[in-house]
């Protein structure tokens, strides 16, 4: 993870936006996706899966939701081995913030996903 993320992370954090504890969850999640895929997620690649994430954290602590992805949209990302593998980076994530993503919030966070490891848009 580069340090333009961990700064847009720091900005999140002043503005109030997400706490520390979303903040650390969202680096944790980063760099397992960065071992699993074998990749480096920088500003230019990640940067919409890092504040999708983080605001997704921060929303579902505030009680808030998400509308649903447009099923036409995301047909193509449930096809991809990475959408089937998800559960194994939200899992941990869940966990520690003692929180469950919601099935938007998980579809969102598939499709940036797809989108960073599988080129899926």
């Amino acid at each position: 993870m580069d340090e333009l993320l961990l700064f847009r992370l720091d900005l999140l954090v002043n503005a109030k936006e997400i706490d520390e504890a979303v903040r650390d969850a969202v680096i944790e999640l980063v760099q397992a996706v960065e071992k699993r895929y074998s990749l480096t997620i920088t500003e230019d690649n990640g940067a919409m899966l890092v504040s999708h994430l983080a605001m997704a954290l921060g929303r579902i602590k505030r009680g808030e939701e998400l509308e649903p992805i447009d099923e036409d949209i995301f047909a193509e990302v449930k096809q991809t081995q990475t959408y089937r593998e998800l559960h194994e980076l939200y899992l941990p994530l869940e966990k520690r913030l003692q929180i469950t993503l919601p099935q938007t919030e998980k579809d969102f966070l598939a499709l940036h996903l797809c989108a960073l490891v599988e080129d899926v848009e």
